[in-house]
C-alpha cells in the first residue's frame, strides 16, 4: 500500500505547528511572500503538502501564524523606573528591530488581528507607558493609536524602500529635481537648504514630535486635560471601548 495522504515522507518525524511556521518565516525572509506556497512548504519540510494542511488550512492561516511566532519576538526591556517617554522609545527600538528583521512581512505585521497574546503583550507595555502620563484613558487611548500608526507608517516606509533604498523625503527631494524650482516653490526651498546628512528617518525623530505633543496635552496643555475624571492615575476604571492602539491596522 502506498504512503497515505498527509503522512511525513520515510524517516521524517511528525509535523508540529511551530515547525511549519519556523520554516514558513525562513522562506518569507529569504525570497519574500511570494515564493511561500502551500506546495514550496511541504517541499522544504519533505512532507506531502497534504500534511500542512492538517495544521493549517491555508496560506493566509501560515501567514498569521507567522505573524504571530514575529510577534513572539519582540523584545521589551524592564524600565519600570524610566521616565514615561523612554519607555515608548524602548518600545518603538523593539518594534523597529522587529520590523527590520522581517522587512518581507511588513503588511501582514501592520495589518494582523489582534487574536494573539503576543500583540496584548507588547500593548500592555505601550499602554502603561502612556498611563503614567495622568491622562484620562480616552487620552490614553488616542495617544496609543497615534504612536502605533506612526510605527505601522514607518514599517510602511521600510518595506517600500526597499528597493529603492531612499526614504520618502529622499525619494522626493530625488523627484524634485525634474522639475523647476517654480513649480514647487516651497518643497524646492526646503530640500535645497537640506543638508546631506540631515534627511530624516530615524524612527526616534519622529516620535519625539509625537511624544511632545502627548506630554503637553497630559500636562494640561489644551486645558485641564490631566485632571478630567476618569484619570487613571487616580485608579478610576472607566475605561472606553472601540479604541484602535494595537500593533495592527485593523
Amino acid at each position: 500500500m502506498g504512503r497515505k495522504l498527509g503522512r511525513p515522507r520515510a524517516g521524517k518525524e511528525l509535523l508540529i505547528r511551530e515547525q511549519i511556521l519556523a520554516t514558513a518565516l525562513q522562506i518569507i525572509d529569504g525570497e519574500g511572500i511570494q515564493a511561500m506556497s502551500m506546495r514550496r512548504l511541504a517541499a522544504e519540510l519533505g512532507v506531502d503538502p497534504m500534511a500542512i494542511y492538517h495544521h493549517l488550512p491555508n496560506k493566509e492561516a501560515v501567514l498569521v501564524g507567522v505573524t504571530e511566532l514575529v510577534f513572539s519576538e519582540l523584545r521589551l526591556p524592564a524600565q519600570a523606573e524610566a521616565p514615561w517617554q523612554q519607555q515608548v522609545y524602548a518600545f518603538a527600538r523593539a518594534y523597529r528591530e522587529l520590523v527590520l528583521a522581517h522587512p518581507n512581512l511588513v503588511l501582514h505585521l501592520i495589518s494582523v488581528g489582534t487574536g494573539s497574546p503576543a500583540l496584548l503583550a507588547a500593548n500592555e507595555v505601550l499602554y502603561a507607558a502612556l498611563a503614567r502620563t495622568g491622562m484620562p484613558p480616552r487620552r490614553i487611548v488616542q495617544a496609543a493609536d497615534l504612536v502605533v500608526d506612526y510605527l505601522n507608517g514607518w514599517a510602511l516606509a521600510v518595506g517600500l524602500s526597499q528597493n529603492s533604498k531612499l526614504g520618502a523625503a529622499q525619494g522626493l527631494a530625488t523627484l524634485l529635481q525634474q522639475y523647476p524650482p517654480e513649480h514647487y516653490p516651497t518643497l524646492s526651498r526646503i530640500f535645497s537648504n537640506l543638508g546631506e546628512d540631515e534627511h530624516p528617518g530615524s524612527i526616534e525623530e519622529g516620535l519625539a514630535f509625537l511624544l511632545a505633543g502627548i506630554a503637553w496635552i497630559a500636562q494640561g496643555g489644551d486645558g485641564s486635560l490631566a485632571h478630567q475624571q476618569g484619570g487613571l492615575a487616580r485608579g478610576e476604571s472607566n475605561v472606553p471601548t472601540g479604541g484602535r492602539g494595537d500593533m495592527s491596522f485593523g
